[in-house]
């Protein structure tokens, strides 16, 4: 039978009330996008090359790009229609280059299913299940890719796995897609871990999930009774309870090398998308065309939670919701997401929420914003970090330009980008901004000495 766990948290952290503007748990549909914007590499891994060219007519759910020998996943089309570029640009997360397919969608909301064997998925046997996976695009979600037989992840062989983490927990402000999920559509979601199982083969699962959830707490150790590698564990929802080294701490009491991704200590983390997703690949044949994001903030009036499909533009998101851009756009949560450039930017597979900020003031916390004075030294930087960092020895180091002191002594490299240093800070110092810079400066390092 399952195996229910013991209440669970980590050190450091903060606990955020619902804020005005937290989506309802409610799931609407975005309208179709008359043209999509699609990155070509999207998720983990390196970019596919492009199976289509300018000019050519497309079915939703058809390849846009797929490289099988690269460390990559394959690209669907979101959308019908006919593709009118193909360029390069910039990934709306990351601000690095990629292709760019752009589709002139012709309003048709169906789309192509995959193939699959015949009969049950626990016949068709490791290898059948994994290419289904990876052909719907599945195994670009967790971080590290999910291993197949395919160059779908970091780890060679998925027999290397010995655990399957699942993230039924969000702790961020706005961001609910996950929950959101787990009551509309909790039969797919149970049905995916067991098909993500099945295709790892014999590993331990370990579910963590809000122990303010008990309705659903209750229901998943109900519907996992009869199988004993399944673990459930009620967490408090604290954020960033969710971030992959956080979670591989509170639930295994491993430590996640730096710089490494779970699969280097045989582990997989996923999150309830990714099982949902799982599960309409493989009963229903569905790609990875479509994801729910969080519509919500301080400067919506509606908030909700949305089936959007891969490409939509933000502006058309807007528009549909029948919103003014705000002071502040956000792709993704306000601690740990990026604002873009522009409206016409795309929701990727790997938006959790969109999120609308009035300012002034501030919805959060006031040390986002105002003007940034000395260091107290409060102390309250170094209370949150849930990795034991001293975030203001890292700034301080990255501002003089000791860069192998932030580097070597003051281990840099194992930030997680979580934001909440910047949160608590009450001098408003760029705490988080300065060593996500740091960061990239020591990617880009690495990268130069390969070169």
């Amino acid at each position: 039978m399952a195996i229910v766990g013991t209440l669970k948290t980590f050190k450091g952290g903060r606990y955020f009330p619902k804020l005005p503007g937290t989506p309802r748990l409610r799931l609407d549909r975005a309208p179709l996008p008359r043209r999509a914007v699609v990155p070509l590499r999207q998720g983990f891994g390196d970019e596919p090359e492009p199976w289509v060219a300018v000019g050519d007519a497309v079915e939703a759910g058809q390849p846009l790009a797929r490289s099988d020998e690269k460390l990559c996943t394959p690209v669907p089309a979101p959308v019908s229609g006919e593709v009118v570029a193909l360029e390069e640009g910039v990934h709306p997360l990351d601000g690095r280059p990629t292709l760019i397919a752009v589709i002139e969608a012709d309003g048709r909301p169906g789309w192509r299913p995959l193939e699959r064997p015949e009969g049950s998925y626990t016949k068709w046997g490791r290898e059948a299940l994994g290419r289904v996976l990876y052909e719907a695009g599945v195994t670009a979600l967790p971080k590290g890719g999910f291993p197949t037989a395919f160059n779908s992840s970091v780890a060679d062989d998925p027999g290397a796995i010995s655990y399957l983490l699942i993230n039924a927990v969000e702790a961020e402000p706005y961001v609910r897609g996950d929950l959101v999920l787990l009551y509309e559509e909790f039969d797919a979601f149970v049905g995916g871990i067991k098909i993500l199982k099945e295709a790892l083969g014999n590993v331990e699962v370990h579910i963590g999930i809000g122990h303010d959830q008990a309705r659903l707490f209750e229901e998943l150790v109900a519907r996992l009774e009869y199988h004993d590698w399944a673990y459930v564990h009620p967490l408090l929802p604290k954020y960033p309870q969710g971030a992959d080294e956080v979670l591989i701490k509170t639930l295994l009491n491993r430590e996640l090398p730096v710089g490494q991704p779970p699969q280097a200590i045989g582990v997989v983390v996923c999150d309830v998308q990714t099982a949902v997703a799982a599960y309409e690949a493989v009963l229903d044949g569905k790609p990875l065309i479509e994801r729910v994001i969080a519509f919500g903030g301080s400067a919506v009036a509606h908030p909700r939670c949305v089936r959007v499909r891969v490409g939509t533009p933000v502006g058309d998101l807007l528009e549909a919701f029948k919103h003014e851009p705000p002071a502040r756009v956000i792709l993704n949560g306000p601690l740990r997401g990026v604002a873009p450039g522009d409206v016409e930017v795309p929701v990727t597979r790997e938006v959790r929420a969109l999120t609308l900020l009035k300012e002034p003031p501030a919805p959060v916390s006031t040390a986002l914003h105002g003007p940034e004075r000395p260091c107290i030294r409060c102390g309250d930087c170094l209370t949150v970090c849930p990795q034991n960092l001293s975030p203001i020895a890292l700034f301080e180091a990255l501002e003089a330009g000791r860069w192998r002191e932030a580097e070597r002594t003051l281990a840099l490299e194992a930030c997680i980008d979580c934001g909440l240093c910047s949160y608590v800070c009450p001098a408003k110092l760029p705490l988080a901004e300065t060593l996500r810079q740091g960061q990239r400066w020591l990617r880009e390092e690495r990268l130069q000495e390969v070169t």
